[in-house]
């Protein structure tokens, strides 16, 4: 008899009623990544799950052909060190040496706005999905923000490693990020030195990115915070001072010896918890909220196995009963981020005027770059509120005709940036996507974009009632759609708002 763990986890493909078709290949395109057109569902559909699932999580065979972000001398100012900068500044006056500062200032927010459109492009147009899907996990779990780094470049060189390591060891990932300027900067480990330890980051390392509360005691985060110390960086590289290490004998989660940050990890690393917070991690992002405890147990064991190689990890979960079942399909609540890329890719339209999609991201509660706190973004239900409601029903909507809302007359659409999606050509053509479908009535519109959009079952009452839109009257009788006719166009584009308006399309 199977344990519950391994019921769960029994792949799709020795389960003779499992069915992979257009639902299951969007759900698998929508977790994994970012959604896509119909073109790449049915590329996914006609693969099969073997070699879809392979082709998602197995990617680096595929060419990463999208440019990188280039960053010029004011974008990437550092100082090698305190030297270095006194020479360049004596010359300068008090007024000068204050332009010169707030023209950093003004390069590096324009920079990251720059690098945030350059970000959601790349989840647009990759070919590896997944692996951008990971960088945002990674994003989201190793948290830190530009407002306390202030160095464009340096969230450029984290969040390039987060892509390195996508799919990679979260053991490597977790060494390298404990040498990452941005998060030296950021949980104040280049202020750690010998007799003056700094214990942010030996708290938040465990409390946060790798075991969770109750796994560890303070007197762990004491020992672990001397063992990092003199880990700081230099410029744009992470320097080891041993002068500022303290190399005496630490205990640190009943282990003893003389400590470095290299030696807390791999201590870490050896803990039942670590693979159990890393498991649930990935099962609350790809599946769940609150995942089985039954599955994150066997994914830990997975993790374990793997040598923390997350690749496994995740063919064994997007193969498995669990991620295809009704617990999960269709009940996850999208987070901005995701109903913002795929909506533009179940459209297939451009990123439109970047700081109006970017101050709409802001407005329903995710700015990336810029989590509210070091435990990252919430997640959920907790997307939802009185705040956020309206901008997530109105956000496609803006997409699909380029304009903004009637009620932005009167909410904080208003803003500069917002009302700069004014501008938005979106090159949207519903009656050509139906044409290449070969749909020619108003049921037919109905149920392509329906099937386009949520790729589930809807209220047969909805339908009827989307029908009755498309065809002007009381009727939900399927007619002729009449693409001469100059309404039809916009008739067209109020079904597919209305769609993205509706409840079920906040779900994936």
């Amino acid at each position: 008899m199977l344990t519950a763990s391994e019921s769960l986890l029994t792949p799709i493909w020795s389960d003779d009623s499992f069915k992979w078709n257009w639902r299951t290949a969007s759900h698998l395109l929508n977790r994994a990544g970012f959604g896509g057109t119909p073109e790449d569902i049915d590329v996914l559909v006609r693969m099969g799950p073997h070699q879809a699932i392979e082709s998602m999580v197995y990617y680096q065979n595929i060419p990463d052909h999208l440019p990188a972000l280039e960053f010029g001398p004011l974008s990437h100012r550092a100082f090698a060190n305190f030297r270095e900068a006194r020479r360049f500044l004596r010359p300068l006056s008090k007024k000068e040496r204050r332009e010169y500062f707030q023209l950093l200032n003004q390069t590096g927010f324009s920079k990251m706005q720059e690098m945030r459109c350059w970000w959601i492009n790349r989840m647009l147009k990759t070919k590896r999905p997944l692996e951008e899907k990971m960088t945002l996990f990674w994003h989201g779990l190793f948290v830190s923000a530009f407002s306390s780094v202030n160095n464009a470049y340096h969230m450029y060189v984290q969040n390039q490693l987060f892509r390195k390591f996508a799919t990679g060891s979260a053991k490597v990932l977790t060494v390298n990020i404990s040498k990452d300027p941005a998060m030296l900067r950021y949980l104040n480990n280049n202020q750690n030195r010998k007799g003056h330890a700094n214990e942010n980051y030996a708290r938040e390392l465990m409390e946060l990115f790798t075991m969770g509360i109750g796994n560890y005691t303070e007197e762990d985060v004491r020992q672990s915070a001397r063992a990092w110390t003199g880990w700081t960086f230099v410029g744009d590289r992470f320097v080891f001072h041993p002068f500022q290490h303290d190399d005496g004998e630490k205990t640190f989660l009943g282990h003893t010896g003389n400590f470095n940050g290299d030696d807390i990890v791999r201590i870490i690393f050896q803990q039942p918890a670590t693979a159990k917070h890393f498991a649930f991690k990935l099962s609350a992002f790809f599946t769940s909220d609150d995942p089985p405890p039954e599955l994150v147990d066997a994914l830990a064991q997975k993790l374990r196995a793997s040598d923390w190689r997350m690749a496994p990890v995740l063919k064994q979960l997007f193969s498995s009963r669990w991620f295809y079942s009704d617990a999960v399909m269709r009940r996850k609540i999208k987070s901005p981020m995701e109903l913002v890329a795929g909506s533009l890719c179940a459209l297939n339209v451009p990123v439109p005027n970047t700081n109006g999609m970017l101050y709409t991201m802001k407005s329903m509660g995710q700015e990336l770059f810029e989590a509210p706190n070091v435990g990252g973004w919430p997640h959920g239900r907790a997307w939802i509120n009185t705040s956020t409601l309206f901008g997530r029903y109105d956000m496609p909507g803006s997409l699909v005709t380029g304009q903004r809302p009637p009620r932005a007359q009167s909410s904080a659409w208003n803003h500069p940036d917002a009302r700069q999606l004014t501008e938005f050509q979106t090159g949207f053509s519903p009656e050509l996507d139906l044409a290449r479908a070969g749909v020619a009535t108003t049921d037919g519109a109905v149920d392509y974009f329906l099937t386009r959009l949520i790729a589930d079952h809807v209220d047969p009452a909805k339908r009827e009632q989307l029908i009755c839109v498309l065809n002007q009257s009381e009727s939900a009788e399927g007619k002729a759609l009449n693409p001469a006719d100059g309404g039809t166009h916009w008739r067209l584009l109020e079904l597919v708002e209305l769609i993205m308006a509706m409840p079920e399309y906040q779900l994936c």
